[in-house]
């Protein structure tokens, strides 16, 4: 006659998790602040590299060193290396990502890279459009410290400005240095031309 083995399955509380998912979280967005995207339009873009290492470990990749490896090849499939910095950022961010998995059953293991990936992608979104507004800001800084009030802009942009507090934020293809350029494409040139490189991800927004 054979004896039953019982098993005790020991429940997992997930919300006891979430300091870590946080800490990979925060590693994940340290490593994105260092790393060009060349749009923010779409999750696919804001979430840069880590969505594609998310979607490795969700097909059951778990290794550490494979998804560091697979991480630095899709930088370098863009031609652009990674910070000293933010490389360390990313190695903190796979490891602490694996440790969580292994330590949790894999009947949570969709649940916590559901939580990490959508909270991570807040986060993100959250700073880019903060970010955007502030290069508005920058904008309407830049317009009236040339022009002084919505008047002289109107004059000189031949169309009506009723508010330069609520001035859009141009796209830098708008802008023109050419011969046939009107005011308000070579303000928009030299605007963009002077926040610098660091411009790109803001000014492909919509």
């Amino acid at each position: 006659m054979r004896v039953p083995i019982a098993v005790q399955i020991k429940p997992f509380d997930i919300e006891k998790a979430q300091p870590q998912i946080d800490a990979t979280r925060e590693a994940f967005t340290r490593y994105l602040d260092d790393v060009f995207r060349k749009s923010t339009r779409s999750k696919h873009g804001l979430m840069g590299p880590v969505g594609k290492i998310l979607s490795e470990v969700k097909s059951g990749r778990r290794d550490p060193g494979s998804l560091k490896g697979y991480a630095i090849r899709v930088h370098e499939a863009t031609g652009r290396s990674p910070s000293p910095a933010s490389l360390e950022a990313l190695e903190q961010g796979i490891d602490q990502l694996v440790m969580l998995l292994a330590e949790a059953p894999i009947t949570v293991h969709d649940r916590i890279l559901d939580r990490l990936d959508y909270g991570l992608y807040y986060d993100l979104r959250k700073k880019a459009l903060e970010s955007k507004e502030a290069r508005r800001q920058a904008w309407v800084g830049f317009v009236r410290e040339k022009y002084g009030n919505e008047a002289r802009l109107s004059e000189a942009w031949g169309e009506e400005i009723v508010s330069l507090d609520e001035l859009y934020l141009p796209r830098k293809a708008e802008g023109s240095k050419g011969k046939k350029a009107t005011a308000k494409q070579r303000d928009i040139a030299a605007f963009w031309e002077s926040q610098g490189a660091t411009a790109v991800v803001e000014e492909e927004e919509e």
